[in-house]
């Protein structure tokens, strides 16, 4: 299982941080887990008195961040924000993402929920840049949220996407996968996209007769026995597909309903970065539903005693 104490939910209060909120509460709540509210302000922004006359936030501006979009959680069951432990501070710093990093850092903060794009102009914080800052360098996983995803990140989620590649960092992402479609009751697709290769036309080689089809057929049969293994073969669908790695996994969460997508990032590069890999930035970038970014060097949310699937 999910192993949650403390959810770091970093704002600007636009309307990308907004967004992301839900997630973060609904999480909190379902783990039982403190949630922190962190807002990075300074006086060199415009709207910095604004900032700190609306810091902290009200329960009542909170349960409009919760039903925003109005369309991200429905029915019953929203998390009661008055039984939430809620901790909220404010900072002042012209590094937002150093601060919001710091702060994950300090706190032992095990999940970062955030938007990804927050407010423009000259003075404002960007999340764009913000956010990819604080996948790289956050010591825990984190889940970001799209300003204008098409798809409204709910707490109402079916369906986990986990592309893989076969490497241990994509298999700690399938251990993620699995737990967090546990937490809401989902299902989980596991895919594989095969790079065909391409030789530049001065090696004087026409394109290679890539045996596709039996190239597919084994990787689906690795991908069954890794389902089997990891997660079990229940409520688990399955793929390989050719092409562009992060072009295909856009096309996979378009066309299949995907609510939510789990992927890994890939070891560390300088002292304190984290290489995300070409993929899985344009995914992050892209994906019009929520991204976890999972990271196999850093903290993990899966407790280590936590069992293989049985084989049926």
């Amino acid at each position: 299982m999910l192993s949650i104490q403390r959810v770091l939910f970093p704002t600007d209060f636009s309307d990308g941080s907004k967004r992301a909120f839900p997630q973060a509460a609904y999480l909190a709540d379902w783990h039982d887990a403190d949630l922190h509210i962190l807002n990075v302000t300074g006086q060199h922004y415009h709207d910095h008195e604004e900032a700190r006359a609306n810091f902290p936030v009200p329960v009542d501006a909170l349960t409009e961040w919760l039903q925003h979009p109005e369309k991200s959680i429905t029915g019953a069951n929203w998390p009661d924000l008055e039984t939430l432990s809620i901790t909220q501070e404010q900072v002042e710093s012209a590094e937002p993402a150093e601060q919001i990093v710091a702060y994950a850092e300090d706190k032992a903060v095990d999940l970062v929920v955030m938007g990804t794009h927050g407010r423009r102009g000259v003075d404002r914080m960007l999340f764009g840049s913000v956010a990819e800052e604080v996948v790289r360098k956050a010591p825990c996983p984190t889940l970001t949220v799209r300003n204008n995803a098409d798809r409204a990140p709910s707490k109402a989620v079916r369906r986990v996407l986990a592309p893989i590649d076969f490497s241990d960092a994509s298999k700690v992402a399938v251990q993620h996968a699995k737990e967090i479609a546990l937490t809401y009751g989902a299902e989980v697709d596991l895919l594989h996209v095969v790079e065909e290769p391409v030789y530049p036309s001065a090696y004087g080689y026409e394109a290679a007769a890539f045996p596709t089809a039996e190239v597919l057929e084994n990787v689906e049969a690795q991908l069954a026995d890794l389902a089997r293994e990891k997660i079990g073969y229940e409520h688990v669908m399955i793929e390989a597909r050719t092409g562009e790695p992060s072009r295909e996994i856009l096309d996979y969460i378009d066309n299949n309903e995907v609510d939510l997508t789990v992927i890994a990032t890939h070891g560390r590069t300088g002292l304190d970065r984290m290489l995300m890999g070409s993929v899985a930035e344009r995914v992050l970038r892209q994906s019009p539903t929520p991204v976890f970014v999972a990271k196999p060097d850093r903290a993990s949310l899966v407790s280590p005693d936590a069992p293989e699937a049985s084989a049926v």
